[in-house]
């Protein structure tokens, strides 16, 4: 039986003319297509078990656990030497002192890959576990390959595994690296929320055998992955992962967070996955020379995907604001300086076209453009709101540009009983410009919806969300904040400019 994900893959060569390893590709397709899929240690109340009952995988899954004779529905066998048939993945879910005699049952049973989601191991600092990760080690060595111990595993939408259930069965063009099975499973979770879709997310743990630098080189030659995320805490062999995130980095955009950056957040790095985390300027520095885009914290990675899944990379640093609401603008354009972008004056043929549309009272035709009378339709209003954005995008100067809804509030009150019917409109407007200056023009353009996170009233709360589903089912980035759309903004220009200096 061919494997799902091997149709074709032969044929794929990396840019640069380099040829894929075979033996690593054929390695890789166990991991993430397997053909056949064992839980061991399996139960009702198991996720590894919940998750994979409900996608493609479901009909090729064996369960182990000698306590039970069914789970699920699905026949439960004593022991992984029981099931006649080939098995490619497993995935152990048994007590750490266990894992060694189920890991040479499997061995003997010609697995070819094993997951270990146990922990337990070298990662509590206790000598017993050292030794116990020592004995899986050797067990495992040329017989097997493994992923863990201690991490959450493998999640690939197009061949049906996953490691939580109810996540996106959607594949898509982000790839995830994840030291860290928490963070794994909160960009899938995120992820689902935000319109992001993933063609393999690999939480790692301790490495025992498989390790950061396999992953990135893997993803780094897969057609389907298109962005790559990283979560690291601290590596076995600098070296090599340099060169993994070269090779990667060069052919992609590789958005980089670091965890454990401080004293006290290395010395919880090396309790969560016994690895050495370094000083943070060796870290920043690596990234700098790999050309990965360093970012500093979850939401940041979250949001930088977000954007290079769906827009073209800015030329240059000029970034510009249209905006119903002008005071939050004026202080993010400080913070705009800061992350290396810049503000720049809209020039005179802009400002001139400007004028004929934007009222001159409680306006500014400056950058940011705050022209909040063309969202309301307000008396003096000659121009929509599409011919200022299309103004706007097409002055030189400007290289990325922010559209910056807020105050829905404020609208229920302008337009009372007229307010959905004048969203849906405006909402047209907006989009059939953005997609204009996107597609077009091929200037990202990002969203920022604000609403207050103490409001509790519904309506808000529906407009809100019709404003922001419209945009997302246009593969528009959407943001709740100015600041978080301006990293999102500084992390493409940073790439970009990289890209353009390599």
């Amino acid at each position: 039986m061919q494997s799902q994900g091997s149709r074709g893959r032969s044929e794929n060569r990396p840019p640069g003319g380099f040829a894929l390893n075979t033996e690593k590709v054929t390695e890789f397709e166990n991991i993430f297509y397997p053909r056949t899929a064992v839980v061991i240690g399996a139960s009702e109340s198991d996720g590894f078990t919940l998750a994979l009952m409900s996608t493609k995988m479901r009909e090729r899954l064996f369960l182990v656990n000698p306590k039970y004779q069914e789970v699920m529905g699905k026949k439960c066998y004593p022991s992984v030497l029981d099931i006649s048939d080939s098995i490619d993945y497993a995935i152990i879910a048994v007590p750490a002192p266990l894992v060694p005699k189920v890991l040479a049952e499997c061995i003997e049973r010609k697995v070819k890959v094993a997951h270990i989601f146990t922990a337990g191991f070298s990662e509590t600092g206790m000598e017993d576990r050292k030794r116990l990760e020592n004995e899986v080690k050797e067990i495992a060595r040329d017989n097997i390959r493994l992923v863990g111990p201690n991490c959450m595993g493998v999640h690939c939408p197009e061949s049906g595994l996953a490691f939580i259930p109810d996540a996106s069965t959607e594949d898509g063009p982000v790839g995830v690296v994840s030291q860290s099975g928490t963070v794994a499973e909160q960009f899938l979770t995120l992820g689902k929320i935000r319109n992001i879709k993933f063609s393999k997310v690999v939480s790692y743990g301790n490495a025992l055998d498989l390790d950061c630098p396999d992953f990135l080189e893997y993803l780094a030659d897969d057609p389907k992955t298109r962005v790559i995320a990283l979560y690291v805490e601290g590596t076995k062999d600098g070296k090599r992962l340099k060169l993994a995130l070269s090779k990667a980095a060069g052919r992609k955009p590789v958005v980089a967070l670091k965890g454990g950056i401080t004293d006290q957040g290395s010395r919880t790095t090396f309790s969560h996955t016994g690895s050495l985390a370094g000083l943070p300027q060796v870290w920043s520095a690596l990234f700098k020379q790999t050309r990965a885009v360093q970012v500093e914290n979850f939401d940041e990675l979250l949001d930088a995907v977000l954007a290079f899944t769906s827009l073209p990379l800015p030329s240059g640093k000029g970034i510009s604001f249209i905006t119903n609401s002008g005071g939050f603008s004026v202080i993010e354009t400080d913070s705009c300086v800061k992350m290396g972008l810049e503000v720049p004056q809209f020039s005179e043929e802009t400002i001139a076209q400007l004028r004929k549309i934007v009222p001159i009272a409680g306006t500014s035709l400056g950058n940011p453009l705050d022209a909040w009378p063309i969202y309301y339709n307000m008396p003096g209003t000659s121009g929509t709101i599409d011919k200022a954005i299309k103004i706007v995008a097409h002055d030189p100067n400007i290289h990325s540009l922010i559209l910056h809804f807020d105050e829905i509030n404020y609208l229920r009150r302008v337009m009372g009983d007229t307010l959905e019917s004048h969203l849906q409109q405006l909402v047209r407007l907006m989009l059939s410009a953005c997609r204009y200056v996107r597609d077009e023009l091929g200037k990202p353009v990002l969203i920022c919806v604000s609403l207050d996170a103490y409001s509790e009233d519904q309506d808000d709360r529906k407009y809100h969300l019709m404003v922001k589903k419209a945009f997302e089912e246009e593969s528009f980035p959407v943001y709740s904040t100015l600041n978080a759309s301006i990293k999102a903004v500084a992390n493409l220009y940073k790439h970009s400019s990289q890209v353009v200096t390599t």
